[in-house]
This record gives C-alpha cells, structure tokens and sequence, in this order.
C-alpha cells in the first residue's frame, strides 16, 4: 500500500486512508482534526485533501505496511482540480459495461483504449480520465431501485469535484462484498488521460442514454383561503404566471438552449455555457415542471425541480419571490381578490316581533 500511494502521489494524485470495516467509508481515526462550527467541536476530516494532497509523512502514517493484506486501511483517489482535473465514470453493474462500451466504440473508436478501467467488486466499472472542464459529482442514469428503502437506485454516475472512488490495492475488507479493485488491463493511475471536452461529453451523454429516472410532477399550486364569515378566491401573480408563463422566454434569456423534444412531452436544455447535451427537461408528462439533472447549471440545483415562479424569481430576482411576485402583478399577472360576503339573514327589530305576536 505505501509503494502504490507513493506512486498516486507522484502521479499528481489526491487521496485519503479507507476503512477496513466493509463500508467504503474514510478511516476518520487516522485524518486530522478541524473545527466544525455546526457541531461547535473538533472532529476528524478528509475535507483539506479535496484541497491538496497528503504530505509523506501523512502517507507513512496511513500506509505502514506494503502489502495490502497487512495494511491497517485501504486507499480512495480525490477526483477534481487536487488531482489535475479528474474525473471518474462509474458503472455501478456489470451489464451495463458491454452495451455502453459498444456505443462509446461506434461513436468514438479507440476513446475507451485510452482511459484506465478499474474492475469494482460489485462488479461493475470506473473509467478514469482528466479533462479541463469537469464538474462535481453527478448522477447521469437511474433505474426503479427494487428495494423499499428507495424509489430509485443510481447505475451510471461521475465523481468529480468533490467526490472519491476506492482503488487498487485497496484491502478487499474495504468493500461490503469484501472484493478486490483490480486494473482492467496493465494501464495504471501513473498514466491517466486527458481528454477533449467533446470526447467528455459523449461519455456523458452515452451514459445519459441508459437514464429511467422520471422527475416527480408537479403537485397543485392553487389553494383555498378563508375565515368564518367569508370565502376568498385567490388568483395570486405566482401561481397564474405558473399557468400562464413560458418556459421558453424564461430560459432563452439566461443563455439556455432548446435541445428538442424527447419521451413524455419532455423538452430537453442545455444550459449556458455548454455546446450541446441535455441538462433539463421542462414539461414531462405535462407537469410543468424544469427538472435540472446538471451540476453546472447556476443558480439551479441537480436533481431538483422547479415551477415556472420559481425559476423567473431565482433568475430575476436572485431569489427574492416578493419581489418576482410584485414584478409579475405590475406585468399583468395575478388578480385581485374578489371577496364573496356571504349574506347574513337580518333579524326582526323587537317592535314587529310584538306586533307579529298580538
């Protein structure tokens, strides 16, 4: 293990001590101490070595022995700028790794020979590369998950910014299935590639291609306020203009592209600053909603959804939905609210009741 870390580091690579206890989680015993103000105490980190990499004297601390069967903790790489712009692709299952590698193949021959392929225990495949424009870590192709625990189980993803994948030779205990990581071939992390941003996207967009997820509709926006005496039917500006508005004025403005259609009535996007690729959708299965599936998408969130109010309040008004409310009502959304009285039976004065009763 110290010889192989050795040669990750002169590789230009991060990394960080793994557990042996089966849960591919840090081994936090042997990382420094920081500050957390949420918890108002010391607690043990991984966090600077997404910032730099570990020192020697770190690695003979971490690492004292060199064979891996006698290693007191395994070994996970930091993707992102720490290790030159890394980024890994994760095939979570083996049957996804032949179908995807032929599509790479037909579109971009000789682009997978390139890249260094790791076997993962469960199995499956990471594919690792540099490139210089990556991003955090993002989910690219989901399925139903067949668990109850969740609705839907991640097969395809990256770790980039931000994230780490357990590596060669990391212990076997280190994994839940008590495995080995081991080279596809006799490529090593000493040789990592660098990619064009064209050959990054189509490994993204390959990867998309095997993507199930359906984004969650929308669920109602009007609502019935009231008091004892009277019923108001309001018509506010956010929720008319969630009727109302276009998704097309709203985005088109901020740099985004219409991608063209796809399945469920979705429409597909690319945000600002990207060439081509989905990185949302708006409308599936009518819902109304934009479903952001980017990383890279400010001021919007991965895997979020948003309503049309939404989205204009965060793109026009930083976020500030007074202010994107009274800015719709001053463009004609909204109405006033109508007050319905309803009417009170009056009651005899005390002097026709007298008389009424002679």
């Amino acid at each position: 293990m110290y010889r192989a870390a050795r040669a990750y580091r002169d590789a230009g690579l991060s990394f960080i001590p793994i557990s042996r206890d089966r849960k591919k989680q840090p081994a936090f015993d042997k990382l420094p101490k920081v500050w957390s103000d949420s918890r108002n105490k010391y607690s043990r980190s991984w966090a600077e070595f997404k910032g730099r990499q570990p020192t020697l004297q770190a690695i003979r601390d971490w690492f004292r022995s060199d064979s891996p069967h006698d290693a007191e903790c395994g070994l996970a790489i930091v993707g992102g700028r720490v290790s030159g712009n890394l980024e890994i692709l994760d095939l979570d299952t083996f049957d996804l790794v032949d179908p995807f590698k032929r599509l790479i193949e037909k579109k971009c021959p000789g682009l997978l020979e390139r890249l260094i392929g790791v076997k993962t225990p469960r199995p499956g495949l990471h594919l690792y590369y540099r490139c210089e424009t990556i991003g955090g870590s993002q989910k690219l192709a989901r399925i139903p998950a067949s668990d109850e625990a969740s609705v839907w189980k991640t097969i395809i993803e990256t770790k980039g910014e931000g994230g780490y994948c357990l590596a060669p030779p990391s212990p076997k205990d280190c994994h839940p299935t008590q495995t080995h990581y081991c080279f596809e071939t006799d490529m090593d992390f000493t040789k990592i590639p660098t990619i064009s941003l064209a050959e990054r996207q189509l490994l993204l967009d390959v990867a998309r291609s095997f993507d199930k997820y359906e984004p969650p509709r929308a669920g109602p926006v009007n609502r019935l306020l009231g008091t004892k005496a009277d019923v108001f039917h309001s018509d506010r500006p956010g929720d008319d203009f969630n009727s109302r508005g276009d998704w097309r004025t709203i985005l088109q403005q901020h740099g985004w592209r219409f991608a063209g259609s796809g399945n469920a009535d979705a429409e597909h996007w690319t945000r600002p600053g990207k060439s081509n690729g989905c990185s949302a959708t708006t409308n599936y299965e009518k819902s109304g909603v934009l479903y952001v599936f980017s990383q890279n998408a400010h001021p919007f969130e991965a895997d979020k959804g948003y309503s049309k109010f939404h989205a204009y309040a965060l793109l026009e008004h930083g976020g500030d939905f007074t202010a994107a409310a009274r800015d719709l009502a001053r463009q004609g959304y909204g109405k006033r609210p109508t007050v319905l009285r309803i009417p009170r039976r009056s009651t005899p004065a005390p002097s026709r009741l007298r008389r009424r009763f002679r």
